[in-house]
Protein backbone atom coordinates (compact mmCIF):
# COMPACT_ATOMS: atom_id res chain seq x y z
CA UNK A 1 0.00 0.00 0.00
CA UNK A 2 1.52 3.97 -0.75
CA UNK A 3 1.00 6.86 1.63
CA UNK A 4 1.07 9.39 -0.85
CA UNK A 5 1.94 12.77 1.56
CA UNK A 6 3.06 16.38 0.12
CA UNK A 7 6.54 16.51 -1.25
CA UNK A 8 8.11 18.58 2.24
CA UNK A 9 6.44 15.91 4.42
CA UNK A 10 9.09 12.46 4.22
CA UNK A 11 7.22 9.67 4.66
CA UNK A 12 8.70 6.34 6.56
CA UNK A 13 7.87 3.22 6.90
CA UNK A 14 8.07 1.36 10.17
CA UNK A 15 7.51 -1.90 11.50
CA UNK A 16 5.71 -1.88 14.81
CA UNK A 17 5.00 -5.88 15.48
CA UNK A 18 2.26 -6.30 17.90
CA UNK A 19 3.15 -7.00 21.37
CA UNK A 20 0.38 -6.77 23.55
CA UNK A 21 -3.46 -7.54 23.29
CA UNK A 22 -6.05 -7.30 25.81
CA UNK A 23 -8.72 -9.76 24.68
CA UNK A 24 -12.44 -8.88 26.10
CA UNK A 25 -15.79 -10.46 25.89
CA UNK A 26 -16.56 -9.39 22.34
CA UNK A 27 -13.36 -7.13 21.57
CA UNK A 28 -9.86 -7.08 21.84
CA UNK A 29 -7.48 -3.47 22.34
CA UNK A 30 -4.06 -4.13 20.32
CA UNK A 31 -0.67 -2.35 21.18
CA UNK A 32 1.54 -2.37 18.30
CA UNK A 33 5.52 -1.02 19.58
CA UNK A 34 8.53 -0.13 18.02
CA UNK A 35 11.54 1.60 17.11
CA UNK A 36 11.13 4.39 14.81
CA UNK A 37 14.07 6.95 13.40
CA UNK A 38 12.92 10.33 12.99
CA UNK A 39 14.58 12.95 10.85
CA UNK A 40 14.05 16.45 12.07
CA UNK A 41 10.66 18.27 11.76
CA UNK A 42 7.49 17.03 10.30
CA UNK A 43 7.43 13.35 9.44
CA UNK A 44 4.93 10.61 8.81
CA UNK A 45 5.49 7.67 9.86
CA UNK A 46 3.66 4.36 7.98
CA UNK A 47 2.54 1.16 9.40
CA UNK A 48 0.76 -1.29 7.11
CA UNK A 49 -0.57 -4.98 7.48
CA UNK A 50 -2.66 -3.55 10.12
CA UNK A 51 -6.39 -4.82 10.79
CA UNK A 52 -8.98 -3.64 8.19
CA UNK A 53 -11.41 -3.97 11.02
CA UNK A 54 -10.24 -1.90 13.43
CA UNK A 55 -12.18 1.19 15.24
CA UNK A 56 -10.31 4.57 13.54
CA UNK A 57 -11.90 6.33 16.95
CA UNK A 58 -9.93 4.27 18.91
CA UNK A 59 -6.64 4.74 17.71
CA UNK A 60 -3.81 6.31 19.76
CA UNK A 61 -0.36 6.74 19.34
CA UNK A 62 2.29 8.08 21.93
CA UNK A 63 6.14 8.38 21.36
CA UNK A 64 8.43 10.13 24.10
CA UNK A 65 10.06 13.24 23.15
CA UNK A 66 8.07 14.04 20.06
CA UNK A 67 4.71 15.72 19.39
CA UNK A 68 2.08 13.85 17.69
CA UNK A 69 0.03 15.51 15.29
CA UNK A 70 -2.79 13.08 13.47
CA UNK A 71 -3.08 9.13 13.63
CA UNK A 72 -5.91 8.07 11.17
CA UNK A 73 -6.04 4.91 9.22
CA UNK A 74 -6.70 4.16 5.77
CA UNK A 75 -7.74 0.89 4.08
CA UNK A 76 -7.51 -0.17 0.33
CA UNK A 77 -8.86 -3.38 -1.36
CA UNK A 78 -5.71 -5.93 -2.62
CA UNK A 79 -5.27 -6.71 -6.38
CA UNK A 80 -4.67 -10.69 -5.96
CA UNK A 81 -2.44 -10.90 -9.27
CA UNK A 82 0.64 -9.19 -8.16
CA UNK A 83 1.85 -6.28 -9.88
CA UNK A 84 -1.09 -5.81 -11.96
CA UNK A 85 -2.41 -2.27 -12.53
CA UNK A 86 -6.21 -2.31 -11.16
CA UNK A 87 -8.61 -4.95 -10.16
CA UNK A 88 -9.81 -5.37 -13.49
CA UNK A 89 -7.20 -8.55 -14.51
CA UNK A 90 -8.60 -9.57 -10.73
CA UNK A 91 -12.21 -9.58 -11.61
CA UNK A 92 -11.48 -10.98 -15.49
CA UNK A 93 -9.36 -14.03 -13.81
CA UNK A 94 -11.63 -14.84 -11.27
CA UNK A 95 -14.93 -14.77 -14.22
CA UNK A 96 -13.06 -17.07 -16.36
CA UNK A 97 -11.93 -19.62 -13.02
CA UNK A 98 -15.62 -20.15 -12.20
CA UNK A 99 -16.80 -20.57 -15.67
CA UNK A 100 -14.02 -23.69 -15.46
CA UNK A 101 -15.34 -25.19 -12.46
CA UNK A 102 -19.36 -24.75 -14.05
CA UNK A 103 -17.79 -26.65 -17.04
CA UNK A 104 -15.83 -28.87 -14.44
CA UNK A 105 -19.62 -29.64 -12.26
CA UNK A 106 -21.12 -30.32 -15.74
CA UNK A 107 -18.73 -33.16 -16.47
CA UNK A 108 -18.96 -34.53 -12.98
CA UNK A 109 -22.58 -34.53 -13.49
CA UNK A 110 -22.40 -36.54 -17.42
CA UNK A 111 -19.60 -39.19 -15.90
CA UNK A 112 -22.04 -39.89 -12.84
CA UNK A 113 -24.90 -40.10 -15.22
CA UNK A 114 -22.72 -42.53 -17.65
CA UNK A 115 -21.07 -44.36 -15.14
CA UNK A 116 -24.71 -45.28 -13.75
CA UNK A 117 -25.89 -46.98 -16.89
CA UNK A 118 -22.51 -48.53 -17.39
CA UNK A 119 -22.99 -50.12 -13.65
CA UNK A 120 -26.99 -50.95 -14.52
CA UNK A 121 -25.80 -52.12 -17.81
CA UNK A 122 -23.41 -54.61 -16.24
CA UNK A 123 -25.98 -55.81 -13.63
CA UNK A 124 -28.33 -56.65 -16.25
CA UNK A 125 -25.84 -58.68 -17.76
CA UNK A 126 -24.61 -60.39 -14.82
CA UNK A 127 -29.10 -61.47 -14.41
CA UNK A 128 -28.70 -62.78 -18.39
CA UNK A 129 -26.02 -64.89 -17.57
CA UNK A 130 -27.07 -66.33 -14.59
CA UNK A 131 -30.70 -66.93 -16.18
CA UNK A 132 -28.86 -68.70 -19.29
CA UNK A 133 -27.14 -70.61 -17.00
CA UNK A 134 -29.96 -72.28 -15.55
CA UNK A 135 -32.09 -72.60 -18.67
CA UNK A 136 -28.96 -74.82 -19.50
CA UNK A 137 -29.20 -77.04 -16.84
CA UNK A 138 -33.10 -77.74 -16.87
CA UNK A 139 -32.20 -78.21 -20.49
CA UNK A 140 -29.74 -80.82 -19.69
CA UNK A 141 -31.99 -82.60 -17.62
CA UNK A 142 -35.01 -83.08 -20.12
CA UNK A 143 -31.84 -84.10 -22.93
CA UNK A 144 -32.09 -81.03 -24.96
CA UNK A 145 -28.94 -79.40 -24.91
CA UNK A 146 -27.96 -77.50 -27.83
CA UNK A 147 -24.43 -77.62 -29.78
CA UNK A 148 -23.49 -73.69 -29.65
CA UNK A 149 -24.55 -73.86 -25.92
CA UNK A 150 -21.07 -73.23 -24.59
CA UNK A 151 -19.89 -70.95 -27.56
CA UNK A 152 -23.04 -68.52 -26.61
CA UNK A 153 -22.30 -68.61 -22.75
CA UNK A 154 -18.82 -67.84 -23.18
CA UNK A 155 -19.61 -64.75 -25.66
CA UNK A 156 -22.36 -63.81 -22.79
CA UNK A 157 -19.70 -64.41 -20.20
CA UNK A 158 -17.47 -61.91 -22.13
CA UNK A 159 -19.76 -59.14 -22.32
CA UNK A 160 -20.36 -59.22 -19.04
CA UNK A 161 -17.10 -58.71 -18.19
CA UNK A 162 -16.43 -55.97 -21.18
CA UNK A 163 -19.45 -54.34 -19.16
CA UNK A 164 -18.02 -54.65 -16.13
CA UNK A 165 -14.70 -52.78 -17.20
CA UNK A 166 -16.48 -50.22 -18.75
CA UNK A 167 -18.40 -49.56 -15.70
CA UNK A 168 -15.23 -49.41 -13.44
CA UNK A 169 -13.49 -47.11 -15.85
CA UNK A 170 -16.67 -44.64 -16.33
CA UNK A 171 -16.32 -44.82 -11.87
CA UNK A 172 -12.93 -43.85 -11.94
CA UNK A 173 -13.08 -41.37 -14.61
CA UNK A 174 -16.45 -39.53 -12.66
CA UNK A 175 -13.90 -39.50 -9.09
CA UNK A 176 -11.38 -37.70 -11.78
CA UNK A 177 -14.11 -35.32 -12.24
CA UNK A 178 -15.08 -34.43 -8.53
CA UNK A 179 -11.09 -33.89 -7.92
CA UNK A 180 -11.32 -31.46 -10.08
CA UNK A 181 -14.70 -29.56 -9.40
CA UNK A 182 -13.22 -29.95 -5.32
CA UNK A 183 -9.79 -28.11 -6.67
CA UNK A 184 -11.40 -25.58 -8.49
CA UNK A 185 -13.72 -24.82 -5.42
CA UNK A 186 -10.62 -23.96 -3.15
CA UNK A 187 -9.28 -22.14 -5.93
CA UNK A 188 -12.04 -20.09 -6.29
CA UNK A 189 -12.59 -19.35 -2.54
CA UNK A 190 -8.78 -18.52 -2.19
CA UNK A 191 -9.32 -15.96 -5.30
CA UNK A 192 -12.53 -14.18 -3.68
CA UNK A 193 -11.13 -13.94 -0.62
CA UNK A 194 -7.84 -12.47 -2.24
CA UNK A 195 -9.69 -10.24 -4.26
CA UNK A 196 -11.92 -9.34 -1.59
CA UNK A 197 -9.53 -8.72 1.06
CA UNK A 198 -8.80 -5.33 2.89
CA UNK A 199 -5.15 -3.88 3.64
CA UNK A 200 -5.38 -0.81 5.93
CA UNK A 201 -2.53 1.36 7.13
CA UNK A 202 -1.86 3.76 10.14
CA UNK A 203 -0.56 7.11 9.51
CA UNK A 204 0.97 8.99 12.22
CA UNK A 205 2.15 12.55 11.89
CA UNK A 206 5.06 13.77 13.86
CA UNK A 207 7.13 16.65 14.91
CA UNK A 208 10.43 16.24 16.45
CA UNK A 209 12.80 19.37 17.28
CA UNK A 210 16.38 17.22 16.27
CA UNK A 211 16.67 13.98 14.69
CA UNK A 212 16.05 11.47 17.05
CA UNK A 213 15.38 7.83 17.56
CA UNK A 214 12.03 6.91 19.68
CA UNK A 215 9.75 4.56 20.94
CA UNK A 216 6.30 4.87 19.11
CA UNK A 217 3.27 3.02 20.88
CA UNK A 218 -0.02 2.82 18.55
CA UNK A 219 -3.09 1.54 19.92
CA UNK A 220 -6.48 0.76 18.66
CA UNK A 221 -9.77 -1.43 19.31
CA UNK A 222 -10.91 -4.39 17.17
CA UNK A 223 -13.68 -6.05 17.01
CA UNK A 224 -14.32 -9.95 15.82
CA UNK A 225 -11.92 -11.17 18.99
CA UNK A 226 -13.58 -13.15 22.02
CA UNK A 227 -12.59 -15.30 24.80
CA UNK A 228 -13.86 -17.58 27.40
CA UNK A 229 -12.68 -19.47 30.14
CA UNK A 230 -12.25 -23.12 29.80
CA UNK A 231 -11.22 -25.40 32.79
CA UNK A 232 -9.66 -29.02 33.12
CA UNK A 233 -9.65 -31.08 35.98
CA UNK A 234 -7.30 -34.12 36.82
CA UNK A 235 -7.50 -36.45 39.42
CA UNK A 236 -4.99 -38.54 40.85
CA UNK A 237 -5.55 -40.32 43.86
CA UNK A 238 -6.69 -38.46 46.43
CA UNK A 239 -5.76 -35.07 44.87
CA UNK A 240 -7.13 -32.65 41.97
CA UNK A 241 -5.22 -30.76 39.15
CA UNK A 242 -7.26 -28.23 38.21
CA UNK A 243 -5.93 -25.95 35.06
CA UNK A 244 -7.31 -22.94 33.88
CA UNK A 245 -7.12 -21.60 29.94
CA UNK A 246 -8.47 -18.98 27.73
CA UNK A 247 -9.89 -19.91 24.99
CA UNK A 248 -9.36 -17.49 22.50
CA UNK A 249 -11.17 -16.65 18.93
CA UNK A 250 -9.99 -13.70 16.39
CA UNK A 251 -10.74 -13.53 12.79
CA UNK A 252 -9.31 -9.16 12.66
CA UNK A 253 -7.63 -9.86 9.50
CA UNK A 254 -4.04 -9.73 11.48
CA UNK A 255 -2.04 -12.48 13.30
CA UNK A 256 -1.07 -11.97 16.76
CA UNK A 257 2.15 -13.58 16.93
CA UNK A 258 4.18 -14.13 19.81
CA UNK A 259 2.48 -11.52 21.86
CA UNK A 260 1.78 -11.04 25.70
CA UNK A 261 -1.87 -12.04 26.11
CA UNK A 262 -4.27 -10.33 28.39
CA UNK A 263 -8.07 -11.13 29.57
CA UNK A 264 -10.51 -8.72 30.47
CA UNK A 265 -14.15 -9.29 31.95
CA UNK A 266 -14.91 -5.79 31.72
CA UNK A 267 -17.88 -4.84 29.00
CA UNK A 268 -17.03 -1.69 28.02
CA UNK A 269 -20.85 -1.26 26.16
CA UNK A 270 -22.75 -2.86 28.56
CA UNK A 271 -25.11 0.22 28.82
CA UNK A 272 -27.82 0.23 32.14
CA UNK A 273 -30.80 1.47 32.70
CA UNK A 274 -32.94 1.77 36.19
CA UNK A 275 -35.44 -0.24 37.33
CA UNK A 276 -39.06 -0.18 36.05
CA UNK A 277 -41.15 1.48 38.76
CA UNK A 278 -44.91 -0.57 39.30
CA UNK A 279 -47.65 0.02 41.36
CA UNK A 280 -48.32 -2.07 44.24
CA UNK A 281 -51.86 -1.68 44.52
CA UNK A 282 -53.67 -3.10 48.05
CA UNK A 283 -56.77 -4.72 48.25
CA UNK A 284 -59.33 -5.81 50.98
CA UNK A 285 -61.22 -9.49 50.44
CA UNK A 286 -62.68 -11.60 51.96
CA UNK A 287 -61.25 -14.02 54.22
CA UNK A 288 -61.34 -17.65 52.67
CA UNK A 289 -59.38 -21.04 51.97
CA UNK A 290 -55.74 -21.16 52.71
CA UNK A 291 -54.38 -21.84 49.45
CA UNK A 292 -50.94 -23.26 49.36
CA UNK A 293 -48.65 -24.76 46.84
CA UNK A 294 -45.48 -27.12 46.60
CA UNK A 295 -42.56 -25.82 45.02
CA UNK A 296 -38.81 -26.30 44.26
CA UNK A 297 -36.65 -24.02 46.08
CA UNK A 298 -32.99 -23.76 46.29
CA UNK A 299 -31.05 -23.79 49.43
CA UNK A 300 -28.73 -20.69 49.67
CA UNK A 301 -25.64 -21.23 50.89
CA UNK A 302 -21.79 -19.72 50.65
CA UNK A 303 -18.99 -22.01 49.12
CA UNK A 304 -18.71 -24.78 47.03
CA UNK A 305 -19.11 -22.53 43.97
CA UNK A 306 -22.55 -21.87 44.80
CA UNK A 307 -24.91 -20.24 42.22
CA UNK A 308 -25.82 -16.63 41.59
CA UNK A 309 -28.38 -14.60 39.53
CA UNK A 310 -26.98 -13.14 36.13
CA UNK A 311 -29.23 -11.44 33.49
CA UNK A 312 -30.05 -13.47 30.88
CA UNK A 313 -29.68 -10.85 28.64
CA UNK A 314 -25.97 -9.95 29.33
CA UNK A 315 -24.19 -13.61 27.89
CA UNK A 316 -20.54 -13.79 28.73
CA UNK A 317 -18.03 -14.05 31.92
CA UNK A 318 -19.15 -14.36 34.81
CA UNK A 319 -16.89 -12.75 36.99
CA UNK A 320 -18.43 -12.10 40.88
CA UNK A 321 -19.30 -8.12 39.69
CA UNK A 322 -15.93 -7.03 39.64
CA UNK A 323 -14.03 -7.06 36.59
CA UNK A 324 -10.73 -9.09 36.56
CA UNK A 325 -7.66 -8.71 34.43
CA UNK A 326 -6.04 -11.99 33.74
CA UNK A 327 -2.18 -12.14 32.60
CA UNK A 328 -0.56 -15.00 30.81
CA UNK A 329 2.18 -15.82 32.03
CA UNK A 330 3.76 -16.90 28.61
CA UNK A 331 3.57 -14.99 25.02
CA UNK A 332 1.22 -16.97 22.46
CA UNK A 333 0.16 -17.07 18.70
CA UNK A 334 -3.38 -16.19 17.86
CA UNK A 335 -3.48 -16.52 13.99
CA UNK A 336 -6.52 -14.82 12.38
CA UNK A 337 -8.66 -18.05 11.11
CA UNK A 338 -11.80 -18.08 13.46
CA UNK A 339 -10.42 -21.08 15.29
CA UNK A 340 -10.21 -21.41 18.76
CA UNK A 341 -7.19 -21.77 20.57
CA UNK A 342 -6.27 -22.54 24.22
CA UNK A 343 -3.57 -20.10 26.16
CA UNK A 344 -2.84 -21.36 29.50
CA UNK A 345 -3.58 -18.62 32.56
CA UNK A 346 -2.72 -20.97 35.98
CA UNK A 347 -2.92 -24.58 37.57
CA UNK A 348 -3.08 -25.31 41.47
CA UNK A 349 -3.24 -29.11 42.92
CA UNK A 350 -5.25 -29.41 45.76
CA UNK A 351 -5.99 -32.09 48.19
CA UNK A 352 -9.47 -33.63 47.66
CA UNK A 353 -12.55 -35.52 49.58
CA UNK A 354 -13.32 -38.36 47.03
CA UNK A 355 -17.07 -39.75 47.72
CA UNK A 356 -19.44 -41.94 46.36
CA UNK A 357 -23.26 -39.89 46.29
CA UNK A 358 -26.31 -41.02 45.67
CA UNK A 359 -29.43 -39.14 44.71
CA UNK A 360 -31.88 -41.54 43.42
CA UNK A 361 -34.72 -38.99 42.87
CA UNK A 362 -32.35 -37.16 40.73
CA UNK A 363 -30.58 -40.31 39.03
CA UNK A 364 -30.55 -43.84 39.38
CA UNK A 365 -26.94 -43.62 39.57
CA UNK A 366 -23.84 -43.38 42.13
CA UNK A 367 -21.76 -40.28 41.11
CA UNK A 368 -17.96 -40.45 42.32
CA UNK A 369 -17.75 -36.58 43.86
CA UNK A 370 -14.79 -34.48 45.09
CA UNK A 371 -14.73 -31.79 47.30
CA UNK A 372 -11.81 -29.42 46.84
CA UNK A 373 -10.46 -25.68 47.76
CA UNK A 374 -9.49 -23.42 44.99
CA UNK A 375 -5.73 -22.91 46.14
CA UNK A 376 -4.93 -20.85 43.31
CA UNK A 377 -4.67 -16.90 43.81
CA UNK A 378 -7.03 -16.30 41.17
CA UNK A 379 -11.01 -17.35 40.97
CA UNK A 380 -12.05 -19.77 38.94
CA UNK A 381 -14.30 -18.20 36.55
CA UNK A 382 -17.60 -19.86 35.30
CA UNK A 383 -17.04 -21.91 32.45
CA UNK A 384 -16.42 -25.98 31.18
CA UNK A 385 -14.78 -28.27 32.88
CA UNK A 386 -12.57 -31.25 31.28
CA UNK A 387 -12.21 -34.25 33.36
CA UNK A 388 -9.24 -36.48 33.30
CA UNK A 389 -9.12 -39.40 35.16
CA UNK A 390 -6.86 -42.68 34.54
CA UNK A 391 -5.28 -41.14 32.08
CA UNK A 392 -7.66 -40.44 30.08
CA UNK A 393 -10.72 -37.75 29.31
CA UNK A 394 -13.91 -39.47 31.26
CA UNK A 395 -16.36 -36.29 30.24
CA UNK A 396 -17.03 -32.84 31.01
CA UNK A 397 -18.99 -30.99 33.34
CA UNK A 398 -18.87 -26.75 34.39
CA UNK A 399 -18.30 -24.75 37.65
CA UNK A 400 -19.76 -21.50 38.43
CA UNK A 401 -17.71 -18.45 39.98
CA UNK A 402 -15.21 -19.46 42.92
CA UNK A 403 -13.32 -17.13 44.70
CA UNK A 404 -9.82 -18.00 45.92
CA UNK A 405 -9.93 -20.40 49.20
CA UNK A 406 -13.85 -21.29 48.39
CA UNK A 407 -14.36 -25.06 48.20
CA UNK A 408 -16.41 -26.44 45.58
CA UNK A 409 -17.87 -29.54 43.56
CA UNK A 410 -16.86 -31.51 40.69
CA UNK A 411 -18.98 -34.52 39.88
CA UNK A 412 -16.58 -37.19 37.90
CA UNK A 413 -19.74 -39.54 36.36
CA UNK A 414 -21.24 -42.72 37.47
CA UNK A 415 -19.65 -45.27 38.97
CA UNK A 416 -20.30 -48.37 36.58
CA UNK A 417 -20.44 -50.78 38.99
CA UNK A 418 -23.23 -50.01 41.22
CA UNK A 419 -26.56 -50.04 40.25
CA UNK A 420 -29.27 -48.15 42.21
CA UNK A 421 -33.15 -48.83 41.90
CA UNK A 422 -35.79 -46.75 43.34
CA UNK A 423 -39.64 -47.20 44.20
CA UNK A 424 -41.84 -44.42 45.43
CA UNK A 425 -45.90 -45.08 46.67
CA UNK A 426 -48.70 -43.12 47.84
CA UNK A 427 -51.12 -43.79 50.44
CA UNK A 428 -54.10 -40.90 50.67
CA UNK A 429 -56.76 -41.27 53.18
CA UNK A 430 -59.49 -38.32 53.11
CA UNK A 431 -60.52 -36.73 56.09
CA UNK A 432 -63.89 -38.22 57.74
CA UNK A 433 -67.22 -37.07 58.83
CA UNK A 434 -65.99 -35.43 61.57
CA UNK A 435 -62.91 -35.39 60.78
CA UNK A 436 -60.33 -32.15 59.34
CA UNK A 437 -57.21 -33.77 58.17
CA UNK A 438 -56.26 -35.71 55.22
CA UNK A 439 -53.40 -38.02 55.28
CA UNK A 440 -50.75 -38.67 53.00
CA UNK A 441 -48.40 -41.36 53.14
CA UNK A 442 -45.66 -41.44 51.04
CA UNK A 443 -43.00 -44.82 50.75
CA UNK A 444 -39.92 -44.55 49.47
CA UNK A 445 -37.51 -48.00 48.84
CA UNK A 446 -33.90 -47.69 47.42
CA UNK A 447 -31.92 -50.69 46.60
CA UNK A 448 -28.60 -50.90 45.87
CA UNK A 449 -25.97 -53.43 44.31
CA UNK A 450 -22.64 -53.66 44.07
CA UNK A 451 -21.39 -55.48 41.09
CA UNK A 452 -18.05 -55.08 41.54
CA UNK A 453 -14.66 -56.56 43.84
CA UNK A 454 -14.14 -53.50 45.89
CA UNK A 455 -16.07 -52.05 48.80
CA UNK A 456 -17.99 -49.26 48.66
CA UNK A 457 -19.24 -46.30 51.30
CA UNK A 458 -21.95 -44.39 49.29
CA UNK A 459 -23.76 -41.39 50.79
CA UNK A 460 -27.72 -41.44 49.54
CA UNK A 461 -30.10 -38.31 50.25
CA UNK A 462 -33.61 -38.48 49.56
CA UNK A 463 -35.67 -35.19 50.50
CA UNK A 464 -38.49 -34.92 52.40
CA UNK A 465 -40.95 -31.48 52.11
CA UNK A 466 -40.86 -29.18 54.53
CA UNK A 467 -44.06 -27.04 55.86
CA UNK A 468 -44.15 -23.07 55.99
CA UNK A 469 -47.94 -23.31 57.79
CA UNK A 470 -49.23 -24.63 60.52
CA UNK A 471 -52.31 -26.38 58.96
CA UNK A 472 -49.82 -29.03 56.65
CA UNK A 473 -48.02 -31.60 58.89
CA UNK A 474 -45.23 -33.52 57.57
CA UNK A 475 -43.78 -36.24 59.91
CA UNK A 476 -40.76 -38.49 59.43
CA UNK A 477 -42.49 -42.68 60.37
CA UNK A 478 -40.11 -45.09 61.70
CA UNK A 479 -38.54 -47.70 59.12
CA UNK A 480 -39.92 -50.95 58.45
CA UNK A 481 -39.42 -53.50 56.25
CA UNK A 482 -42.78 -53.10 54.42
CA UNK A 483 -40.77 -51.75 51.44
CA UNK A 484 -39.25 -55.63 50.62
CA UNK A 485 -42.25 -56.91 51.37
CA UNK A 486 -44.69 -58.65 48.23
CA UNK A 487 -48.35 -57.47 47.34
CA UNK A 488 -49.61 -60.21 49.61
CA UNK A 489 -47.42 -59.33 52.63
CA UNK A 490 -45.01 -61.82 52.59
CA UNK A 491 -41.35 -60.47 52.72
CA UNK A 492 -39.29 -62.63 50.23
CA UNK A 493 -36.08 -60.36 50.20
CA UNK A 494 -34.23 -60.62 52.26
CA UNK A 495 -31.59 -57.45 51.93
CA UNK A 496 -30.19 -56.10 54.87
CA UNK A 497 -32.01 -52.85 55.32
CA UNK A 498 -29.97 -49.50 56.88
CA UNK A 499 -31.75 -48.03 59.71
CA UNK A 500 -29.18 -45.31 60.37
CA UNK A 501 -29.39 -41.90 58.83
CA UNK A 502 -29.21 -38.01 59.22
CA UNK A 503 -32.16 -35.86 59.04
CA UNK A 504 -31.83 -31.82 58.18
CA UNK A 505 -35.55 -30.69 59.57
CA UNK A 506 -34.70 -27.14 58.03
CA UNK A 507 -33.75 -28.00 54.33
CA UNK A 508 -35.34 -31.39 54.38
CA UNK A 509 -32.51 -33.67 53.54
CA UNK A 510 -32.36 -37.27 54.81
CA UNK A 511 -28.85 -38.63 54.31
CA UNK A 512 -27.64 -42.34 55.03
CA UNK A 513 -23.88 -43.51 54.96
CA UNK A 514 -23.91 -47.02 53.40
CA UNK A 515 -21.34 -49.62 53.30
CA UNK A 516 -21.44 -51.74 50.46
CA UNK A 517 -19.50 -54.59 50.37
CA UNK A 518 -18.29 -56.28 47.04
CA UNK A 519 -20.94 -57.81 45.25
CA UNK A 520 -23.03 -57.55 48.01
CA UNK A 521 -26.62 -55.25 48.17
CA UNK A 522 -28.55 -52.95 50.60
CA UNK A 523 -31.70 -51.27 51.30
CA UNK A 524 -32.59 -48.27 52.15
CA UNK A 525 -36.86 -47.68 53.30
CA UNK A 526 -37.99 -43.99 54.02
CA UNK A 527 -41.51 -43.16 54.67
CA UNK A 528 -43.33 -39.85 55.93
CA UNK A 529 -46.69 -38.81 56.47
CA UNK A 530 -48.00 -35.38 55.01
CA UNK A 531 -51.37 -34.35 57.12
CA UNK A 532 -53.83 -31.32 55.69
CA UNK A 533 -55.64 -29.18 57.25
CA UNK A 534 -59.71 -29.62 55.30
CA UNK A 535 -58.95 -25.59 55.51
CA UNK A 536 -56.29 -25.62 52.98
CA UNK A 537 -56.78 -25.94 49.27
CA UNK A 538 -53.88 -26.76 46.90
CA UNK A 539 -52.72 -29.53 47.88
Amino acid sequence: MTVVAPASIPVIAADLPVVEVVVLEDRARVVRRGVVALPAGQARVAITGVAPVLAGKSLVARAAGVEIVDVRAAREVAPWVEGAPDRRVAAEALVELRARRDQARASVRAAADEAAVARARAAALDDLVTVAVAELAEAAAWGRRADDADARLAELGERARAAHRDATARGVDAERAQAEVTRLDALVAEREREVGRELATVTVDVIATAAATVELTVEYVVPCACWRPYHTATLTGAEVELATDACVWQATGEDWRAVRLRFSTERPSLGTSPPALHDDLLRVQAKGALVVQAREQDIATTGEGAARTVAAEVPGVDDGGQVRLLTAPAPATIPSDGRPYRVRLGRFTAAAEVAHVAMPEKAAAVILRTRQVNAGTDPLLAGPVDLIRDGGLTGRTSILFVAPGERFVLGWGADPAVRVHRAHRDKREEAGVLGSWATTTHRIAIRLSNLGGAARVIEVTERVPVSEVDKVEIKLSPVEAWQLEDDDGERRDKTPLCTEREVDARDGLVTWRVELPARGRRAIALEYVMKVHSSVAGL
